[in-house]
């Protein structure tokens, strides 16, 4: 009889999150030593989005609105990032990658596809795309959850 608990998924999951975002560090130092995480992800959903607005970023990154916009300030000084007027809404900018932040953005990309290679090895196609399924699921899922659910509504776990 196995007396061991049963391994929590989003342990498991978390684990998984904190090994590779180490190792990631590691591959973006060695891209640029001065970027930050937060930075890479900006650039990262900009390469992906070109024409993207701030307000976009701020709704996908989840950070606060006057930190990413510091942070979009940094990367237009550094001059890899450029923000256009918006045709459709005069009171946004579109964020684009300047050429000096669109070769940063594909080396990172590249970085990432070498590190994402590695963690993957082992694991064919069809493994790849059932795993990437079985996250979408599990997004979905706590996408469709009410905002109070989980915790009976407390704000803190017992005891604090």
């Amino acid at each position: 009889m196995n007396s061991r608990p049963r391994p929590d998924v989003f342990e498991a999951m978390h684990d998984l999150m904190h090994a590779y975002r180490a190792r990631m560090v590691r591959a973006m130092t060695a891209v640029h030593p001065e970027l930050t995480f937060n930075e890479v992800r900006a650039l990262n959903f900009i390469g992906r989005h070109p024409g993207a607005t701030q307000k976009e970023l701020v709704r996908h990154s989840g950070a606060d609105k006057a930190q990413v916009a510091r942070m979009l300030g940094l990367l237009q000084d550094k001059g890899w990032l450029e923000r256009l007027p918006n045709a459709e809404d005069k009171r946004s900018r579109c964020l684009t990658l300047s050429g000096e932040g669109a070769a940063l953005y594909q080396a990172l990309r590249a970085a990432r596809q070498t590190l994402s290679a590695s963690v993957l090895a082992g694991c064919d196609e069809a493994t790849q795309t059932q795993l990437l399924v079985l996250l979408e699921r599990v997004r979905s899922n706590l996408g469709a959850l009410p905002p109070d659910s989980g915790c009976g509504g407390d704000k803190h776990p017992p005891g604090r």
